[in-house]
């Protein structure tokens, strides 16, 4: 599969961002949030400066607190993965059509409108 560059507490942590009402958050804010977990708060920095390493976050210092916050969107990084499975498929047009076969109508609707708006390679 097309490697994000993100494992599972790394999207886990990029979810709170993402839903954050503010738009950042202290590490200790997130190592409170993560449902179902208690990692140490080590960890949870850790994390968080690989995904500022790797692009997917910034950070500002206030006093001796860092704050994060996403620099990529949630919508991004799921056309990231819908990419990544697409080309792993080994056949990417069977997997659109099952894919599209699986689409509510209201999202094969949304669909058809997008692809009917995109610029075609041969109108360029």
């Amino acid at each position: 599969m097309e490697d994000t560059g993100l494992g599972p507490l790394e999207a886990a942590v990029l979810d709170l961002l993402w839903d954050a009402g503010d738009g950042e958050m202290s590490v200790r804010r997130v190592v409170d949030a993560l449902p179902g977990r208690t990692p140490a708060y080590t960890t949870i920095s850790t994390v968080l400066e690989n995904l500022r390493r790797k692009g997917w976050v910034d950070r500002r210092r206030t006093g001796r607190v860092w704050f994060y916050r996403p620099l990529r969107d949630r919508a991004g990084y799921a056309a990231r993965r819908m990419h990544g499975a697409l080309t792993d498929s080994g056949d990417p047009r069977a997997t659109l059509l099952r894919f599209v076969d699986e689409m509510s109508p209201e999202d094969a609707d949304v669909l058809r409108s997008l692809l009917a708006q995109a610029p075609r390679e041969d109108d360029a």
